[in-house]
């Protein structure tokens, strides 16, 4: 199948380029038409791009396609790779093609398959049974918390001083949806110190060091100390809760799932506490030091499910977590078409365009003063709410974040007492 010259360099023979070429090119080409199926039919998007929820054999087959193409593309990236290295009198790794097949055989095709096989491909991402409260304790995220970022907290918003006693138990003893910002690439401040015990939980300790006291029959569970029948879940786009490596593992056992309403829904029922960024994906695009951005003055279903299931909506705000992965302000606009094409294809903001090196700033979330909707909520539990109500909900809730941002940015470390909040 080769011409070799000299006994050393070897080219493929006329007849065998063809069948060489399908090998290189039919990964890629798989993958592209994931890709155009995917945006075409919102296969990775929630319900509120698609009518019904994507049947769980469509999703098993769609997953196996992309982990096909991705497999066979970074196969032919690595034979490629060598077979010029050796070219350029560089050999690295087995002296034979046979030998290099079968080590990328044994150490990336075996491991994938094996992981998407016992993960992505047989366990559900649609709920939150893979959560463990181990998981949560772990050794990882202190290390990340004390070592890398040395310093995050959870802690209770100024508004919180401002309530007597009685407010204070009547919003300690309910259940929320709760609204998170900012994005960031990846809101590492909001899982550290929201979805596990790096933080050690909410308490009764404000922004500015007040203490406030804690209700007397507080839970054992995160954040019960200060909400008593919290159960926090994660509302987790599918692209990166269901479909990668490490992202899948990290958020299925920390309480994430897809962020699809009905899954969102049956988790509320179950009388837990799910956490949701309004803001998405495309609010990371703001990321970066000194711009703090609440992408939200369109997104309002997670309104207008709070008010059918008939709950109040809990503002919280990271700040440090915009500062994190740094973005370009103004990148070129091909590379922006080629992130709105990718976030249509999964959701997720790929590739990231950094506008500088990744930074460790101290890390505070912050909880506020829960919205009150009571008077919106659906006559019945998932009745139908009016346009005018969820207008009315979007605009308290916007409120509250600002109120949340503007009473706490002097008392957090990081600087960012000048802070100045949008909404886009």
């Amino acid at each position: 199948d080769f011409v070799c010259f000299a006994g050393e360099h070897c080219l493929p023979a006329m007849g065998t380029l063809p069948r060489i070429y399908a090998r290189d090119f039919g990964s890629v080409l798989l993958l592209l038409v994931a890709a155009v199926a995917s945006r075409s039919n919102f296969w990775m998007r929630g319900l509120t791009y698609r009518s019904t929820v994507l049947p769980v054999w469509k999703e098993k087959i769609f997953k196996s396609v992309v982990y096909l193409g991705l497999l066979g593309t970074v196969d032919a990236v690595l034979r490629r790779g060598g077979q010029l290295l050796a070219h350029a009198g560089l050999p690295i790794g087995p002296g034979s093609a046979r030998s290099a097949g079968l080590l990328r055989g044994l150490l990336l095709h075996a491991p994938f398959v094996f992981w998407a096989l016992q993960g992505p491909l047989s366990s559900s991402t649609r709920d939150d049974r893979g959560w463990s409260e181990a998981a949560s304790k772990s050794w990882f995220w202190k290390w990340l918390s004390v070592k890398v970022f040395k310093d995050t907290r959870v802690v209770l918003s100024e508004e919180w001083r401002h309530l007597t006693a009685e407010q204070r138990s009547h919003w300690q003893h309910r259940h929320y949806v709760i609204g998170m910002h900012p994005h960031g690439l990846l809101p590492l401040g909001a899982i550290i110190s929201g979805l596990t015990w790096a933080s050690g939980g909410l308490r009764g300790i404000t922004a500015s060091g007040a203490v406030l006291p804690e209700p007397p029959d507080s839970g054992p569970l995160l954040h019960q100390r200060w909400f008593v029948h919290f159960r926090l879940r994660a509302a987790v786009a599918t692209g990166a809760c269901g479909l990668f490596p490490i992202f899948f593992e990290m958020f299925r056992h920390l309480g994430g799932f897809e962020c699809t309403k009905p899954f969102v829904r049956d988790r509320l029922r179950e009388g837990k506490d799910v956490a949701i960024f309004p803001g998405g994906a495309q609010e990371a695009v703001f990321a970066t030091p000194g711009r703090y951005v609440c992408y939200a003055s369109k997104h309002k279903g997670f309104v207008r499910l709070a008010l059918e299931e008939q709950r109040d909506i809990l503002p919280m705000w990271t700040f440090g977590d915009e500062a994190i992965m740094p973005q370009m302000w103004d990148p070129p606009s091909s590379v922006r078409a080629l992130q709105t094409l990718v976030k249509e294809v999964t959701g997720l903001l790929m590739p990231p365009i950094f506008g500088g090196l990744p930074r460790f700033p101290p890390l505070t979330l912050v909880a506020g003063v829960p919205v009150s909707l009571e008077d919106l909520w659906a006559p019945t539990l998932g009745g139908a709410v009016t346009d005018a109500a969820v207008e009315e909900g979007h605009r308290r809730y916007i409120e509250a974040q600002r109120r949340l941002f503007d009473m706490n940015k002097v008392h957090v470390p990081g600087g960012h007492a000048n802070a100045v909040f949008e909404v886009r």
